[in-house]
Protein backbone atom coordinates (compact mmCIF):
# COMPACT_ATOMS: atom_id res chain seq x y z
CA UNK A 1 0.00 0.00 0.00
CA UNK A 2 0.87 3.36 -0.72
CA UNK A 3 1.07 6.51 1.97
CA UNK A 4 -0.46 9.62 0.60
CA UNK A 5 0.58 12.90 2.17
CA UNK A 6 -2.02 12.83 5.26
CA UNK A 7 -0.31 9.59 6.05
CA UNK A 8 -3.33 7.46 5.64
CA UNK A 9 -3.60 4.42 4.12
CA UNK A 10 -5.61 3.78 0.65
CA UNK A 11 -6.64 0.14 -0.55
CA UNK A 12 -6.51 0.82 -3.73
CA UNK A 13 -8.10 -3.09 -4.96
CA UNK A 14 -10.91 -1.69 -2.96
CA UNK A 15 -11.46 1.64 -4.77
CA UNK A 16 -10.75 -0.54 -7.64
CA UNK A 17 -13.87 -2.78 -7.16
CA UNK A 18 -16.18 -0.28 -6.13
CA UNK A 19 -15.36 1.54 -9.34
CA UNK A 20 -16.21 -1.67 -11.40
CA UNK A 21 -19.12 -1.86 -9.45
CA UNK A 22 -20.49 1.93 -9.96
CA UNK A 23 -19.57 1.18 -13.79
CA UNK A 24 -21.94 -2.38 -13.88
CA UNK A 25 -24.82 -0.80 -11.85
CA UNK A 26 -24.99 2.72 -14.49
CA UNK A 27 -24.87 -0.43 -17.29
CA UNK A 28 -27.60 -2.28 -15.30
CA UNK A 29 -29.85 0.90 -15.01
CA UNK A 30 -28.47 2.26 -18.95
CA UNK A 31 -30.19 -1.97 -20.04
CA UNK A 32 -33.21 -1.22 -17.72
CA UNK A 33 -33.85 2.27 -19.42
CA UNK A 34 -33.32 0.54 -22.86
CA UNK A 35 -35.62 -2.09 -22.28
CA UNK A 36 -38.34 -0.18 -20.75
CA UNK A 37 -38.42 2.28 -23.86
CA UNK A 38 -38.48 -0.46 -26.34
CA UNK A 39 -40.77 -2.69 -24.27
CA UNK A 40 -44.16 -1.54 -26.01
CA UNK A 41 -42.45 -2.99 -29.31
CA UNK A 42 -40.58 -5.65 -27.79
CA UNK A 43 -43.08 -8.20 -29.59
CA UNK A 44 -42.80 -6.97 -33.12
CA UNK A 45 -38.73 -6.71 -32.54
CA UNK A 46 -38.25 -10.32 -31.88
CA UNK A 47 -40.58 -11.29 -34.13
CA UNK A 48 -39.10 -9.46 -36.74
CA UNK A 49 -35.65 -10.28 -36.06
CA UNK A 50 -36.97 -14.25 -36.39
CA UNK A 51 -38.51 -13.19 -40.38
CA UNK A 52 -35.24 -11.97 -40.98
CA UNK A 53 -33.17 -14.67 -40.23
CA UNK A 54 -35.18 -17.16 -41.79
CA UNK A 55 -35.72 -15.46 -44.51
CA UNK A 56 -31.97 -14.96 -44.70
CA UNK A 57 -31.25 -17.60 -47.62
CA UNK A 58 -33.78 -16.14 -49.97
CA UNK A 59 -31.94 -12.76 -49.43
CA UNK A 60 -28.66 -13.91 -50.00
CA UNK A 61 -30.17 -15.86 -53.20
CA UNK A 62 -30.90 -12.75 -54.30
CA UNK A 63 -27.91 -11.01 -53.97
CA UNK A 64 -26.34 -13.81 -55.59
CA UNK A 65 -28.14 -12.12 -58.60
CA UNK A 66 -26.59 -8.75 -58.70
CA UNK A 67 -29.53 -6.85 -56.46
CA UNK A 68 -27.60 -4.76 -53.55
CA UNK A 69 -29.21 -5.21 -49.92
CA UNK A 70 -31.76 -2.24 -50.16
CA UNK A 71 -33.34 -3.37 -53.24
CA UNK A 72 -33.51 -7.36 -51.58
CA UNK A 73 -35.02 -6.10 -48.84
CA UNK A 74 -37.62 -4.00 -51.17
CA UNK A 75 -38.36 -7.40 -52.96
CA UNK A 76 -39.20 -9.45 -49.93
CA UNK A 77 -40.62 -6.61 -48.30
CA UNK A 78 -43.12 -6.44 -51.00
CA UNK A 79 -43.89 -10.47 -51.43
CA UNK A 80 -45.24 -10.34 -47.85
CA UNK A 81 -47.06 -7.11 -48.07
CA UNK A 82 -48.53 -8.79 -51.41
CA UNK A 83 -48.96 -12.58 -50.17
CA UNK A 84 -48.85 -12.47 -46.52
CA UNK A 85 -49.93 -8.77 -44.86
CA UNK A 86 -52.71 -7.98 -47.42
CA UNK A 87 -54.31 -11.23 -46.82
CA UNK A 88 -54.19 -10.88 -43.01
CA UNK A 89 -55.35 -7.34 -43.27
CA UNK A 90 -58.60 -8.52 -44.92
CA UNK A 91 -59.03 -11.59 -43.04
CA UNK A 92 -58.67 -10.66 -39.76
CA UNK A 93 -61.29 -8.36 -38.31
CA UNK A 94 -64.19 -11.13 -39.22
CA UNK A 95 -62.30 -13.86 -38.36
CA UNK A 96 -62.54 -14.01 -34.48
CA UNK A 97 -66.44 -13.50 -34.99
CA UNK A 98 -66.19 -16.46 -38.02
CA UNK A 99 -64.13 -18.88 -36.30
CA UNK A 100 -66.54 -17.98 -32.85
CA UNK A 101 -69.72 -18.85 -35.18
CA UNK A 102 -68.06 -22.15 -36.83
CA UNK A 103 -67.57 -23.48 -33.27
CA UNK A 104 -70.88 -22.79 -32.18
CA UNK A 105 -72.58 -24.38 -35.14
CA UNK A 106 -70.29 -27.42 -34.56
CA UNK A 107 -71.20 -27.97 -30.79
CA UNK A 108 -74.95 -27.68 -32.04
CA UNK A 109 -74.24 -30.34 -35.06
CA UNK A 110 -72.62 -32.61 -32.46
CA UNK A 111 -75.78 -31.95 -29.48
CA UNK A 112 -78.07 -33.30 -32.39
CA UNK A 113 -76.14 -37.22 -32.58
CA UNK A 114 -76.42 -36.97 -36.56
CA UNK A 115 -76.18 -40.26 -37.81
CA UNK A 116 -73.61 -41.44 -40.27
CA UNK A 117 -74.82 -42.64 -44.19
CA UNK A 118 -75.41 -45.99 -45.04
CA UNK A 119 -72.91 -45.58 -48.00
CA UNK A 120 -70.92 -45.43 -45.20
CA UNK A 121 -71.85 -47.94 -42.42
CA UNK A 122 -72.53 -50.31 -45.13
CA UNK A 123 -68.72 -50.73 -46.16
CA UNK A 124 -66.88 -54.23 -45.90
CA UNK A 125 -65.20 -54.88 -43.01
CA UNK A 126 -64.86 -51.36 -41.14
CA UNK A 127 -68.67 -50.52 -41.66
CA UNK A 128 -69.98 -51.81 -38.44
CA UNK A 129 -66.64 -50.39 -36.71
CA UNK A 130 -67.50 -47.19 -37.63
CA UNK A 131 -70.78 -46.96 -36.86
CA UNK A 132 -70.52 -48.26 -33.83
CA UNK A 133 -67.13 -45.69 -32.88
CA UNK A 134 -69.60 -42.99 -34.35
CA UNK A 135 -72.50 -43.98 -31.80
CA UNK A 136 -70.07 -44.08 -29.03
CA UNK A 137 -68.39 -40.50 -29.50
CA UNK A 138 -72.20 -39.02 -29.77
CA UNK A 139 -74.05 -41.17 -27.16
CA UNK A 140 -76.12 -38.44 -25.38
CA UNK A 141 -75.39 -39.60 -22.02
CA UNK A 142 -74.92 -37.09 -19.17
CA UNK A 143 -71.55 -38.48 -18.79
CA UNK A 144 -70.22 -38.17 -22.29
CA UNK A 145 -71.88 -34.62 -22.97
CA UNK A 146 -69.72 -33.41 -19.47
CA UNK A 147 -66.45 -35.50 -21.40
CA UNK A 148 -67.53 -33.68 -24.54
CA UNK A 149 -68.01 -30.20 -23.43
CA UNK A 150 -64.92 -30.33 -20.88
CA UNK A 151 -62.99 -30.49 -24.34
CA UNK A 152 -64.93 -28.48 -26.56
CA UNK A 153 -65.21 -25.44 -24.37
CA UNK A 154 -61.43 -25.02 -23.79
CA UNK A 155 -60.60 -25.89 -27.50
CA UNK A 156 -63.02 -23.41 -28.64
CA UNK A 157 -62.05 -20.53 -26.46
CA UNK A 158 -58.00 -20.98 -27.21
CA UNK A 159 -58.90 -20.75 -30.65
CA UNK A 160 -61.68 -18.25 -30.95
CA UNK A 161 -58.62 -15.92 -28.90
CA UNK A 162 -56.04 -16.82 -31.52
CA UNK A 163 -58.12 -15.15 -34.28
CA UNK A 164 -58.88 -12.09 -31.94
CA UNK A 165 -55.42 -12.04 -31.33
CA UNK A 166 -54.58 -11.88 -34.47
CA UNK A 167 -56.46 -8.70 -35.72
CA UNK A 168 -55.20 -6.99 -32.49
CA UNK A 169 -51.56 -7.82 -33.59
CA UNK A 170 -51.49 -6.41 -37.11
CA UNK A 171 -49.40 -3.43 -35.34
CA UNK A 172 -46.78 -5.88 -34.04
CA UNK A 173 -46.67 -7.80 -37.41
CA UNK A 174 -45.95 -4.21 -38.96
CA UNK A 175 -43.35 -3.39 -37.15
CA UNK A 176 -42.00 -6.62 -37.22
CA UNK A 177 -42.25 -6.28 -40.98
CA UNK A 178 -39.83 -2.89 -40.71
CA UNK A 179 -37.46 -4.85 -38.72
CA UNK A 180 -37.12 -7.32 -40.42
CA UNK A 181 -37.05 -5.16 -43.41
CA UNK A 182 -34.27 -3.14 -41.70
CA UNK A 183 -32.03 -6.38 -41.19
CA UNK A 184 -32.48 -7.43 -45.15
CA UNK A 185 -31.06 -4.31 -45.81
CA UNK A 186 -28.04 -3.96 -43.03
CA UNK A 187 -28.03 -7.07 -42.10
CA UNK A 188 -24.20 -8.04 -42.95
CA UNK A 189 -23.03 -4.60 -40.30
CA UNK A 190 -25.53 -6.05 -37.55
CA UNK A 191 -24.41 -9.69 -37.38
CA UNK A 192 -20.92 -8.83 -37.96
CA UNK A 193 -21.42 -6.43 -35.04
CA UNK A 194 -23.29 -9.23 -33.45
CA UNK A 195 -20.20 -12.06 -33.76
CA UNK A 196 -17.62 -9.19 -32.94
CA UNK A 197 -19.77 -7.84 -29.58
CA UNK A 198 -19.69 -12.13 -28.75
CA UNK A 199 -16.32 -12.92 -29.39
CA UNK A 200 -14.98 -10.01 -26.69
CA UNK A 201 -17.72 -11.42 -24.25
CA UNK A 202 -16.87 -15.12 -25.03
CA UNK A 203 -14.29 -16.04 -27.55
CA UNK A 204 -14.77 -17.58 -30.95
CA UNK A 205 -16.89 -20.34 -28.88
CA UNK A 206 -19.22 -17.61 -28.06
CA UNK A 207 -19.22 -15.96 -31.13
CA UNK A 208 -19.91 -19.66 -33.34
CA UNK A 209 -23.34 -19.94 -31.73
CA UNK A 210 -24.50 -17.38 -33.76
CA UNK A 211 -24.86 -19.73 -36.46
CA UNK A 212 -26.05 -22.39 -34.16
CA UNK A 213 -29.18 -20.01 -33.33
CA UNK A 214 -29.79 -18.87 -36.56
CA UNK A 215 -29.79 -22.63 -37.67
CA UNK A 216 -32.48 -23.40 -34.82
CA UNK A 217 -34.51 -20.32 -35.81
CA UNK A 218 -34.74 -21.51 -39.31
CA UNK A 219 -35.35 -25.11 -38.85
CA UNK A 220 -38.05 -24.38 -36.17
CA UNK A 221 -39.96 -21.76 -38.53
CA UNK A 222 -39.53 -23.73 -41.63
CA UNK A 223 -40.57 -26.85 -40.14
CA UNK A 224 -43.48 -26.01 -37.75
CA UNK A 225 -44.81 -22.61 -38.47
CA UNK A 226 -44.08 -23.17 -42.25
CA UNK A 227 -46.09 -26.26 -42.53
CA UNK A 228 -48.83 -25.17 -40.42
CA UNK A 229 -48.95 -22.26 -42.90
CA UNK A 230 -49.17 -24.18 -46.01
CA UNK A 231 -51.54 -26.93 -44.54
CA UNK A 232 -54.20 -24.38 -43.56
CA UNK A 233 -53.62 -22.25 -47.21
CA UNK A 234 -54.50 -25.78 -48.78
CA UNK A 235 -57.26 -26.49 -46.63
CA UNK A 236 -58.85 -23.05 -47.43
CA UNK A 237 -57.68 -23.03 -50.96
CA UNK A 238 -59.82 -26.33 -51.47
CA UNK A 239 -63.00 -25.62 -49.26
CA UNK A 240 -63.24 -22.30 -51.92
CA UNK A 241 -63.19 -24.77 -54.79
CA UNK A 242 -65.66 -27.07 -52.98
CA UNK A 243 -67.88 -23.96 -52.54
CA UNK A 244 -68.11 -24.82 -48.38
CA UNK A 245 -69.20 -21.47 -46.94
CA UNK A 246 -66.62 -20.12 -44.26
CA UNK A 247 -63.42 -21.56 -46.14
CA UNK A 248 -61.48 -18.67 -44.52
CA UNK A 249 -62.09 -19.65 -40.55
CA UNK A 250 -61.65 -23.09 -41.50
CA UNK A 251 -58.48 -22.55 -42.89
CA UNK A 252 -57.50 -20.68 -39.84
CA UNK A 253 -58.44 -23.60 -37.63
CA UNK A 254 -56.45 -25.97 -39.73
CA UNK A 255 -53.37 -24.02 -39.06
CA UNK A 256 -54.20 -23.66 -35.61
CA UNK A 257 -54.97 -27.45 -35.45
CA UNK A 258 -51.14 -27.97 -37.23
CA UNK A 259 -49.26 -25.80 -35.34
CA UNK A 260 -50.52 -26.95 -31.75
CA UNK A 261 -48.98 -30.40 -33.02
CA UNK A 262 -51.92 -32.67 -32.31
CA UNK A 263 -53.06 -31.38 -35.76
CA UNK A 264 -53.16 -34.96 -37.24
CA UNK A 265 -56.33 -35.80 -35.62
CA UNK A 266 -57.62 -32.19 -35.07
CA UNK A 267 -57.58 -31.48 -38.84
CA UNK A 268 -59.59 -34.51 -39.95
CA UNK A 269 -62.36 -32.57 -37.78
CA UNK A 270 -62.16 -29.80 -40.30
CA UNK A 271 -62.47 -31.14 -43.28
CA UNK A 272 -64.66 -33.99 -41.96
CA UNK A 273 -67.07 -31.71 -40.91
CA UNK A 274 -67.20 -30.10 -44.35
CA UNK A 275 -67.80 -33.00 -46.32
CA UNK A 276 -70.49 -33.66 -43.89
CA UNK A 277 -71.91 -30.17 -44.58
CA UNK A 278 -71.92 -31.19 -48.34
CA UNK A 279 -73.83 -34.40 -48.13
CA UNK A 280 -76.07 -32.75 -46.06
CA UNK A 281 -76.71 -29.82 -48.65
CA UNK A 282 -76.27 -32.12 -52.08
CA UNK A 283 -75.58 -35.74 -51.08
CA UNK A 284 -72.03 -37.57 -51.95
CA UNK A 285 -71.47 -36.10 -55.14
CA UNK A 286 -68.20 -35.02 -56.84
CA UNK A 287 -67.30 -31.82 -53.98
CA UNK A 288 -67.68 -34.36 -51.42
CA UNK A 289 -65.72 -36.47 -52.39
CA UNK A 290 -63.28 -33.77 -53.59
CA UNK A 291 -63.07 -32.61 -49.73
CA UNK A 292 -62.87 -35.75 -48.94
CA UNK A 293 -59.45 -36.72 -50.64
CA UNK A 294 -58.10 -32.76 -50.60
CA UNK A 295 -58.12 -33.40 -46.58
CA UNK A 296 -56.80 -36.00 -46.46
CA UNK A 297 -53.69 -34.67 -48.69
CA UNK A 298 -53.66 -32.08 -46.21
CA UNK A 299 -53.49 -34.29 -43.35
CA UNK A 300 -50.84 -36.19 -44.12
CA UNK A 301 -49.05 -33.74 -46.31
CA UNK A 302 -47.41 -33.16 -42.65
CA UNK A 303 -45.18 -36.24 -42.97
CA UNK A 304 -44.02 -35.01 -46.24
CA UNK A 305 -43.68 -31.03 -45.49
CA UNK A 306 -42.25 -30.84 -42.25
CA UNK A 307 -39.27 -33.43 -43.24
CA UNK A 308 -37.81 -31.18 -46.42
CA UNK A 309 -38.34 -28.20 -44.45
CA UNK A 310 -37.09 -28.93 -41.22
CA UNK A 311 -33.80 -30.55 -42.22
CA UNK A 312 -31.85 -33.14 -40.15
CA UNK A 313 -30.31 -31.02 -38.54
CA UNK A 314 -32.88 -29.52 -35.43
CA UNK A 315 -34.24 -32.36 -33.65
CA UNK A 316 -36.45 -30.68 -30.99
CA UNK A 317 -38.17 -32.77 -28.41
CA UNK A 318 -42.41 -32.95 -29.08
CA UNK A 319 -42.97 -31.83 -26.07
CA UNK A 320 -40.71 -28.81 -25.89
CA UNK A 321 -42.72 -27.79 -29.31
CA UNK A 322 -45.78 -28.01 -27.43
CA UNK A 323 -44.85 -26.00 -24.17
CA UNK A 324 -43.36 -23.06 -27.20
CA UNK A 325 -47.02 -22.85 -28.83
CA UNK A 326 -48.89 -22.55 -26.12
CA UNK A 327 -46.60 -21.15 -23.41
CA UNK A 328 -45.70 -18.44 -26.28
CA UNK A 329 -49.39 -17.72 -26.93
CA UNK A 330 -50.33 -17.34 -23.05
CA UNK A 331 -47.23 -14.94 -22.63
CA UNK A 332 -47.22 -13.01 -26.19
CA UNK A 333 -50.89 -13.93 -27.80
CA UNK A 334 -51.09 -14.67 -31.01
CA UNK A 335 -47.52 -13.91 -32.34
CA UNK A 336 -46.54 -16.12 -29.19
CA UNK A 337 -47.59 -19.23 -31.56
CA UNK A 338 -44.24 -18.61 -33.45
CA UNK A 339 -42.32 -17.15 -30.95
CA UNK A 340 -42.56 -19.59 -28.33
CA UNK A 341 -41.65 -22.77 -30.26
CA UNK A 342 -38.60 -20.52 -31.98
CA UNK A 343 -37.08 -19.20 -28.95
CA UNK A 344 -37.06 -22.54 -26.85
CA UNK A 345 -35.87 -24.50 -30.08
CA UNK A 346 -32.46 -21.70 -29.86
CA UNK A 347 -32.07 -22.11 -26.13
CA UNK A 348 -33.14 -25.98 -26.99
CA UNK A 349 -30.00 -25.64 -29.30
CA UNK A 350 -27.68 -23.66 -27.98
CA UNK A 351 -27.57 -26.11 -24.75
CA UNK A 352 -27.24 -29.05 -26.65
CA UNK A 353 -24.13 -27.39 -28.76
CA UNK A 354 -22.96 -26.11 -25.07
CA UNK A 355 -22.59 -29.64 -23.44
CA UNK A 356 -21.22 -30.35 -27.05
CA UNK A 357 -18.01 -28.38 -26.76
CA UNK A 358 -17.63 -29.33 -23.15
CA UNK A 359 -17.68 -32.58 -23.76
CA UNK A 360 -15.14 -32.27 -26.78
CA UNK A 361 -12.97 -30.07 -24.50
CA UNK A 362 -13.17 -32.89 -21.27
CA UNK A 363 -11.56 -35.70 -24.32
CA UNK A 364 -9.08 -33.39 -25.34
Amino acid sequence: MEQPEDGRPVAFGTASLMEKFALLLLFSLLLAGVYLVLKPFLLGLVFGAILAVAAWPLRSWLIARGLSGAMAAGVMLTLLLVFVLAPMAIAAPGLALGVKQLAEQGIGWISTSPQLPASITGLPLVGTWIASTWDGLLSQTPESKAMLMSYVQPARQFITDAALGLATSMLDIGLALIVATTFWSRGDRVALVLRDSLHRLGGPQLAALTDVAASATRGVFYGIVGTAAIQGLLMAIGLVLAGVPGAAPLGFVTLIFAISQFGGALINLVWGGAAWWLYANGGMGFAFWFVVAWGLMVTFSDNLLKPLLIGSSLKLPLMLVILGVFGGFLSFGFLGLFIGPTLLAVAFELLAAWRQRKAAGTHQ
